[in-house]
């Protein structure tokens, strides 16, 4: 009997606009469609069909690094699991599209970090600061001028690459 061969596309992309990851796995050639179809549900189910998928996983592996990331920084970030926007995926005959992202500029300010900077109001700049109970008003804040900016976390990269190892396990 002939060896016949399945061919795997596998490519997983970050994504910056919004911060999150394309997912992009084909199979274009097989023996039979009944033989693609039969890997691609298996793709499906363990990519994002069944309980605890792989991309459930990632995306849980980023929101704890980021609970980490918080304590050892200080900061409340309570916010980012909650602008996760969820995972949307598609399937045609040869392959499965899964994108998942985070809405809103913040989750991206906190994955690469943030040099420290002026901002400048417009004219005038009015927040509450917390910590000294006060509200604050200004013509401009030097943002991380004590702490430096803020650091990056790597959240999502990590996670990412946490998927391609698994995935090349399978």
């Amino acid at each position: 009997m002939a060896d016949v061969g399945v061919t795997i596309e596998f490519e997983l992309e970050l994504q910056t606009d919004p911060l999150g990851a394309t997912l992009d796995i084909a199979v274009p050639s097989a023996p039979s469609d009944a033989a693609r179809q039969a890997l691609l549900d298996g793709v499906e189910q363990t990519m994002v069909g069944a309980r605890g998928n792989l991309v459930f996983q990632s995306v849980q592996r980023v929101h704890e690094a980021i609970d980490g990331y918080a304590a050892s920084n200080s900061y409340d970030l309570n916010f980012f699991s909650e602008t996760f926007s969820g995972v949307d995926y598609q399937r045609d005959r040869t392959s499965i599209h899964v994108e998942w992202s985070w809405a809103g500029d913040l989750p991206m300010f906190y994955e690469f970090g943030v040099s420290p900077h002026t901002i400048e109001g417009d004219p005038l700049l009015h927040f509450y600061w917390e910590q000294i109970d006060q509200w604050i008003q200004t013509a401009s804040v030097e943002w991380g001028s004590e702490t430096g900016g803020i650091p990056e976390s790597r959240a999502v990269r990590d996670s990412l690459n946490w998927l391609r190892r698994e995935v090349g396990q399978a």
